[in-house]
């Protein structure tokens, strides 16, 4: 399933200003016994939340796919490895505090026990990051034996929980931090992944390192981070980025641990996922390079180099080719909601990615009407995830729709929110309040959706991805979903200034084109996740920084 644990309803709460360290104070949680996996014994507190990570934050930080790594490897290590258990806690106490802020509508009695409420589960989460941060800090400075595997699982983890409460700042230094590490260990052995008696970096922790690149990355080209939160994929190379079968192709410092195989047919969703991660990164890693040859406006490479990357577009048309029976296949009896959404995420990702690699060289907004088709696809693929799996989901967990009282709302009520993830969308239907907010680390429809609300100039096509992003709060990695629907709206207002206005029935305007000199892109976006709110700017394509722009214009956002 894609949605696991059950769906509850909104309490009303103040909301607290998140402490600059841990809070000291104990927060005392009804559970009758302490939690003893494997003999490594938790206290009352840490055994609550290490049981709800298990049973149910495991599996929603693999967003729309399986991950063992989640549900096994992180489970293992934290039974040996203090800063990996005090981690796991923090997630698991996070996680409550988004079940609780999303649980009874604003103005119901509260609970009958006073510390079961978000802001405690909150405080207690800040503590034990403070401990896993300290635990982990003292065994290094200690020079205590730590293998490669504990550091980067706890860099994962602590990237994990950064994003989940809005910091990514502190996210993005993480996920450098990792790929330094990773960097420095192929630099030692000249391989792209070393392999020791006592110290082994399993394939799964390299395709973590591998999408948390990717998600950084493609965070920062669309957000146009300043330094130093601007994500660096490979160290300056001295050589010209070519094509991948040439043999200097800036694959060769890839994090991924060889080339992507692209098969026939892919066997099953996982391997192509593995596939399209690796094809992801190395275009990344490949316009990185080339933008430090060419200092285009907005990162915008010239025309005439677009050449030199036909072999990583003939690598994702490849990719499509091979993944079209499991699309196919996705509604046959059998596939799960979970299979058959992580497919739907697959083929939203590889779209999104040939648009923007093939947009990377233009320095017109008009040619996005290219790919009018492919934004379908994707607003089509994200309705099947959102409308038919969760909202159906959702809405069998709570029974009748018309007595379910996600659908009651109270004049001036507030609603709880924690310094992270708002608890509630801008539900348009009152059917979507059934669908609770909700957090994962890896790329979902967020992203792609984003692309279609400020890029597509479809009238009818980019309403409704503002509206998929708006309806059902949440947070994949660090791409946060109203923060996107909230810029895809401003951009649309932006561009659409002057027009008549949109009606869905209305022929004559669904069709009406946004002109050239209409048009814009986001040129930075300065936001704070944990206060929800962001500064927007935007401005004309092909515009260098410094010159004179008629289309610049700037607002404020808050959600």
């Amino acid at each position: 399933m894609v949605r696991k644990p059950p769906v509850r309803h909104i309490q009303k709460s103040s909301r607290p200003t998140p402490p600059p360290t841990p809070a000291p104070k104990q927060v005392t949680i009804l559970s009758p016994r302490a939690y003893q996996p494997g003999g490594f014994a938790f206290n009352t507190q840490e055994g609550q939340y290490f049981q709800i990570f298990r049973t149910h934050t495991a599996s929603e930080l693999s967003g729309f796919f399986d991950s063992e790594f989640w549900t096994r490897s992180v489970l293992q290590e934290s039974h040996s490895e203090a800063s990996i258990r005090h981690a796991v806690v923090a997630l698991g106490a996070l996680y409550k505090t988004l079940e609780k802020a999303s649980e009874s509508p604003p103005g119901s009695p509260q609970s009958t026990h006073s510390a079961d409420t978000a802001p405690n589960h909150y405080n207690f989460a800040l503590q034990q990051y403070g401990k896993a941060l300290t635990r982990l800090r003292e065994s290094l400075q200690n020079n205590e034996s730590r293998s490669q595997r504990t550091i980067l699982m706890s860099i994962v983890l602590f990237t994990c929980f950064q994003s989940f409460i809005g910091d990514h700042k502190a996210a993005i230094f993480q996920i450098q931090s990792g790929l330094g590490l990773l960097e420095d260990r192929r630099q030692e052995s000249k391989q792209p992944l070393i392999r020791q008696k006592d110290d082994v970096v399993e394939d799964e922790l390299v395709q973590i390192f591998t999408r948390l690149a990717v998600q950084a990355k493609s965070y920062d080209m669309a957000f146009h981070f300043p330094e130093p939160y601007v994500i660096q994929l490979s160290p300056k190379q001295p050589q010209y980025p070519t094509s991948p079968q040439a043999v200097s192709s800036p694959s060769a410092a890839s994090t991924s641990s060889d080339e992507a195989h692209i098969p026939e047919v892919f066997k099953d969703s996982q391997e192509a996922r593995s596939a399209l991660d690796s094809i992801s990164e190395r275009i990344l890693r490949y316009t990185e390079a080339l933008s430090s040859y060419y200092s285009g406006p907005n990162k915008i490479l010239p025309k005439s180099v677009q050449s030199s990357g036909a072999g990583y577009r003939n690598q994702i048309q490849q990719w499509s080719a091979a993944f079209d029976p499991l699309l196919q296949a996705r509604r046959n009896r059998g596939v799960t909601n979970t299979e058959r959404a992580g497919i739907n995420v697959l083929e939203m990702l590889q779209l999104m990615t040939i648009v923007l690699f093939v947009m990377g060289f233009s320095t017109s907004e008009m040619d996005f009407d290219a790919f009018t088709g492919p934004f379908r696809e994707i607003v089509e693929l994200a309705k099947e995830v959102v409308v038919d799996e969760e909202l159906s989901l959702a809405a069998a967990r709570c029974g009748d729709l018309n007595t379910c009282r996600h659908k009651q709302k109270q004049a001036g009520a507030v609603p709880y929110q924690f310094p992270g993830i708002a608890s509630h969308g801008y539900k348009e239907e009152d059917s979507f309040s059934h669908i609770k907010a909700s957090f994962a680390l890896d790329l979902g429809i967020v992203a792609p959706l984003f692309v279609v609300a400020t890029k597509c100039r479809d009238r009818k096509l980019r309403r409704e991805a503002i509206r998929l992003l708006m309806s059902s709060p949440r947070r994949e990695g660090m791409w946060d979903s109203i923060l996107c629907g909230k810029v895809g709206q401003w951009m649309m207002e932006v561009e659409e200034e002057g027009m008549r206005p949109f009606e869905v029935w209305d022929p004559v305007g669904a069709n009406e084109v946004v002109r050239a000199d209409q048009r814009v892109m986001v040129k930075e976006i300065s936001f704070d996740l944990q206060k929800r709110e962001a500064t927007l700017r935007c401005g004309t394509r092909g515009a260098r920084d410094g010159d004179p722009d008629p289309r610049a214009q700037e607002t404020f956002v808050s959600w």
